[in-house]
Order: C-alpha cells, then structure tokens, then sequence
C-alpha cells in the first residue's frame, strides 16, 4: 500500500498523468466536433442532392398551377412522383404559403414532418407559392447515409483510442527521462546530507535541470572545501598552540621539580609564551568575526600619509639591523579617506612585516621596501612591495590561506603565525577594498590595497 502511495506522489506519475489527460481531453474535444461537424456536413450534402433529383417536380407543380389557377391537378402529379411507389414507401406533401397542408400523398407525415425535406415552389416572379414535404422510405437518411456515418465514428474513435496510447507511452518516456536527473539529483543530496560531502551527479542536459546539476556540484565541492578547510583549521591551530603550551608547561615542570630555578629569566620566557598565545589568540578572534561580517570598525577621517609614516617609524629600528631600505612615496597633499585607523594601521602593520621577513632572503642587493601611495577621485591604492624572493604562481594562490607559509619548514616564532596576510584581506574587504598580489620568483612581490573614496 505505501509502495502505491508513493507512486502517485512520484514526479514521473504526475507528468504521465498530466500528458494522458491532456491527450484525452483533447481526443474527446476533437471526436465530438468531428462527429458533429460530419453529421450536419453530411446531412446537408443529402438535403442538396435530394433537392436537385426533385426539380422535375417543382416544374411540373408550377406548370400545373399557372395553367389551372389552382392546386386541382397537383394530386395526380404528386402521386406519380411519390418516392417508393408500389413499396408502401415514401410520402409527399403539398403546403401553401402559409404551411397549410393541401395535399398528402402516401401516409400522413405525422411526426416524419420535423425532418422531412423541405423543398420550395416559387412562381415565375419568383414568389414562394408552395412547399412540398418529402420523406424518403426509411427516414431522411438512407442506410448508407447511417453507415458512412457510422464508419466516420469508427474511425475517429480508433484513432482517439490510438492517440491516447502514444500519449501514455511518450507520457512514461519523457516523464522519466525528465525526472531521471532529479532523482539523482536527490539521491546526491541525501548522500551530503548523511555527510559524503563532494558528491557529483552526472551533468547530461541543459537548460534549467542542467543548472540545477551544475549548481549542486558546485554546491557540493563547496562544501567539501569548507569541510576540508575547517579540519585544516582544526589541525593547524592544535599545532600552533601545541609549540607554546609544551615550552611553557615543560619549564614550569622543571622548574616545580627543582631542574630550573624560579628566576626572573626563566619566569620571562614562560611569559614571553603567554604573549605569544595571546597574540594567536586574538588573531584567530578578529579573523572569525572579520570573515563573519561582525568586525567592529570605528570609522573617521584619515590622513593616509600620516597613517603610513606612524607605521613606518615603528618598523625603522627593525629594518636598520636587518640593512633594510624602507622607503615611502607618498603624494606631496593630504590624502584623506574614511576608514578605521587601527584597522588600517594593522593590516600595513602586517603588509610591512611580511615584506621586511622575505625581503632579506632575497638576491637583490640592497634590500628593499617601498610604501607607495596613490590617489584619485574615486579610489586610493597602497602598494607594500619587496625584491625578495618573490612567490610562484602556486605560491599566491595561497598566500592569503590560514596558517600558510612560503617556506613550510619555519615555525611561528621564524615566520609568523601564518594569519598576518588573511587577516589582512579580510579586514580590507570588510573595509569594501580589495587586496592583490604581483609577483614573480627572484624579482619580490608587491601587496597592494585598493580602497573607495567616500563622497
């Protein structure tokens, strides 16, 4: 019974369904108009023909009466003409202009006058002057009429009958081969939904179900990646917090054990530690909310000029004992935008220590980085560029990646946590700005943050 059941709830059911009663609907509509049609069609061609064959008579009723003046000699003539003569057949009847009977040869028309064939007389003028009512033996219509009517029957029922069957086969047919994509469409879902993300269904034809398929492999991979992305994340903040929890956890074991004493230095890196995972911390805590849309900002009118030259000087005593050329060029005006400064203040934060970290491992001699600022009246660009090593082109397809290093081998405290850059980029974007990425192996890279004016 529920085997039943869902066969009348199934997709292809309901579209076979549609297309037989569709195909039936107009069978029927078809079958009785062209059975109505043929009829009158038919019964008129009869009614035509049977006029013509009484001509002879009309001529001789007319002769008759303008000879007499009267209807006297008409019954002789009617008698003689009477259709089936010496069968007990047909009969005929004579009215006047105003349908009074004159004359009745044969048997009384009684209820055959309905339908009996009407056949006007007219004088020379052309004046109606009689009617004559003629029933042929049998009724109006012979036996072949009722036959030949028959057979249209016959053959308009057959070809309905033959018209509803391929309407069911097609019906089936194209129902199943329209519904085949959606059910594998929701076999797929339910496979992502029990958690086989990535599954792919078989993209056969276009249209709207074609985008359908399309969409829900895109769909499917998505979520894939976003799976694989979260457990990625899952791994790589274990072991970023892993490095610092164990330096901090052995030294104070050795140091409750006796092997370390309680001093200062040692109290210090165990802080310097606390720091560092604090640092981790709050950078894992402005990604989620950043990439969330929930970034607090405080927007206000910047000088970009002046915001660059404070996160400049904070980099100088660095890049002077690394032999670093930081360079700034920036315009002679005032290049004011409405942003969030300590926002912006972090992401050039980030920019410059990433380019101060790669740019000494680069060939190019001296090293170099430059900050440059440009503007217009819609829109400004910041470029933080480096000739150091420069990235490969698979390299900046993850640069911005969580927890991603150009040289996999460094740890945090050699190459940073790996969050600067996408951090970055998303505060940019919650800024409404973009960041991209130029670069090329052993010629260094050049970030550049491209930010609207407001008006």
């Amino acid at each position: 019974m529920s085997s039943i059941l869902s066969v009348r709830h199934a997709l292809w059911f309901k579209l076979t369904a549609a297309f037989l009663l569709v195909a039936i609907t107009g069978v029927l509509a078809v079958s009785i108009l062209a059975n109505q049609v043929t009829a009158n069609s038919f019964r008129t061609y009869l009614h035509e023909d049977q006029a013509g064959r009484w001509g002879d008579l009309q001529s001789q009723l007319v002769r008759s009466h303008a000879q007499l003046g009267n209807w006297n000699g008409a019954e002789q003539i009617l008698i003689t003409a009477r259709p089936g003569r010496g069968q007990g057949g047909g009969s005929l009847a004579l009215l006047d202009e105003n349908d009074d009977t004159i004359i009745t040869v044969g048997k009384a028309m009684g209820d055959k006058a309905e339908t009996a064939l009407r056949v006007g007389v007219m004088d020379e003028n052309g004046r109606l002057i009689a009617t004559i009512l003629i029933a042929e033996p049998g009724g109006q219509m012979s036996h072949a009429a009722d036959k030949f009517l028959a057979d249209v029957n016959r053959a308009i029922w057959m070809g309905g009958l033959f018209a509803i069957a391929a309407a069911l086969f097609l019906g089936l047919f194209l129902a199943r081969r329209l519904t085949r994509p959606l059910s594998q469409l929701t076999q797929a879902a339910h496979s992502v939904a029990e958690g086989e993300l990535g599954e792919q269904v078989h993209v056969s034809s276009t249209g709207e179900i074609g985008e359908l398929a399309t969409s829900f492999n895109s769909m499917s991979l998505a979520l894939a990646e976003a799976e694989q992305q979260r457990q990625q994340m899952l791994a790589d903040v274990a072991h970023e917090l892993r490095t610092p929890i164990s330096i901090m956890r052995s030294h104070l074991e050795a140091m409750l054990d006796g092997v370390f004493e309680t001093s200062s230095s040692n109290l210090a890196l165990i802080h310097e530690e606390t720091l560092l995972l604090g640092r981790l911390v709050e950078d894992l805590r402005t990604l989620s909310l950043a990439e969330a849309g929930s970034l607090s900002l405080t927007m206000e009118t910047v000088d970009m000029a002046e915001l660059i030259a404070q996160a400049m000087a904070a980099f100088e005593p660095l890049a002077e004992a690394e032999g670093i050329e930081l360079t700034a060029v920036i315009p002679p005006h005032s290049v004011m935008l409405n942003t969030d400064a300590n926002r912006m203040h972090q992401v050039l934060g980030n920019l410059l220590s990433n380019a101060l970290r790669h740019v000494v491992h680069g060939t190019q001699l001296p090293h170099a980085v430059t900050v440059t600022l440009l503007a217009n009246t819609h829109e400004i660009s910041l470029t933080i560029a480096d000739n150091g090593l420069g990235l490969s082109p698979q390299a900046q397809e993850h640069v911005f990646d969580r927890f991603w290093r150009a040289d996999s081998s460094r740890t945090h405290d050699q190459g940073g946590s790996g969050l600067g850059l996408a951090i970055s980029q998303a505060i940019v974007v919650a800024l409404n700005g973009r960041v991209s990425l130029e670069s090329k192996p052993q010629e260094g890279a050049a970030f550049t943050v491209t930010l609207s004016v407001s008006r």
